[in-house]
């Protein structure tokens, strides 16, 4: 039984498309990073707190490094078990994840290919996957 694992993502969401003996299963996860978070009375690059204004660049960036952090474990702990993996998007987060595998060494050989798509509906995914593992 060897599973094989496709993963489109962007920022917002990742589907995670498994295929185990000719069968295929689509599972979308959320990411839960926050955007754009605006304070009362904050301007273009400061935000006030009280009589005084700061500007919490630092903080937002850093939330949403441990929020990418937490959405990169999500989908690593889905796939541990997987033979083959194909990693596609149109944004960033496909090679900042392909970095992430790389760092692990259980995943060592699984990552098969890491290309750019744009958005593309679930058949279009599972077809895409299909055709990189060479799947009927």
């Amino acid at each position: 039984m060897e599973k094989k694992v496709g993963i489109w993502l962007d920022n917002e969401k990742a589907y995670i498309i498994t295929l185990i003996d000719g069968n295929e299963n689509v599972e979308k996860i959320e990411s839960n990073v926050e955007t754009r978070v605006r304070f009362k009375g904050e301007t273009k690059s400061y935000s006030r707190l009280g009589g005084m204004f700061i500007n919490p660049q630092k903080k937002k960036t850093k939330r949403k490094k441990q929020q990418l952090k937490k959405y990169f474990s999500n989908i690593l702990s889905r796939t541990k078990d997987a033979s083959g993996i194909y990693i596609f998007g149109p944004a960033d987060a496909k090679t900042n994840l392909k970095k992430i595998y790389q760092k692990e060494k259980t995943f060592n050989n699984k990552l098969r290919k890491v290309e750019a798509s744009n958005r593309l509906t679930e058949n279009q995914m599972v077809a895409k996957v299909k055709e990189v593992f060479n799947v009927a």
